[in-house]
């Protein structure tokens, strides 16, 4: 998806308009490197302690990541819900999603293509001179245990202002 004369292409990028979100997951910042491992015990201790408190997910697995420093990720993953973080949800944190303008590109693959997902967000930042926020998310509309890598589906969003 490269062009030989402008680099990345923009094909595949969404704007969209969405409406404002909560994500109740497990906070922590998290080394890139670890994020795999971070994931494989974020989502089970997040259905568990949804389970205990009687919270229903309203969306897929997602990540919000906020202020990459270096390679270090501050990282909630968890799940999107509709109602307010009880005072009994243990560890959990809220990762509030901004409603209004979005990019987003969804991605078909392994999780190590996604950069191709990226390549095409910044290339669409820089067509239109916009700087990408501190804030960004992942849905994993399908992955692990439902399909072949081959057919993960990941959402990558950025809010515009």
């Amino acid at each position: 998806m490269t062009d030989t004369l402008t680099g990345p292409s923009t094909e595949g990028v969404l704007e969209v308009t969405l409406p404002a979100r909560t994500v109740f997951g497990l906070r922590e910042q998290v080394a890139a490197t670890e994020l795999a491992a971070f994931f494989r015990r974020a989502i089970p201790h997040v259905i568990a302690e949804f389970a205990r408190i009687g919270i229903v997910p309203a969306g897929p697995p997602t990540a919000v990541y906020r202020h990459e420093l270096g390679q270090r990720f501050d990282v909630t993953v968890g799940f999107p819900v509709a109602v307010d973080l009880p005072a009994a949800a243990g560890d959990l944190a809220a990762a509030d999603l901004p409603a209004g303008r979005a990019v987003q590109v969804e991605h078909t693959g392994s999780y190590e293509t996604l950069p191709a997902a990226y390549a095409a967000l910044g290339a669409w930042f820089g067509t239109h001179q916009v700087r990408p926020p501190d804030v960004m998310w992942e849905e994993y509309l399908t992955g692990p245990g439902a399909v072949e890598e081959s057919a993960y589906r990941t959402r990558v969003v950025y809010p515009v202002r």
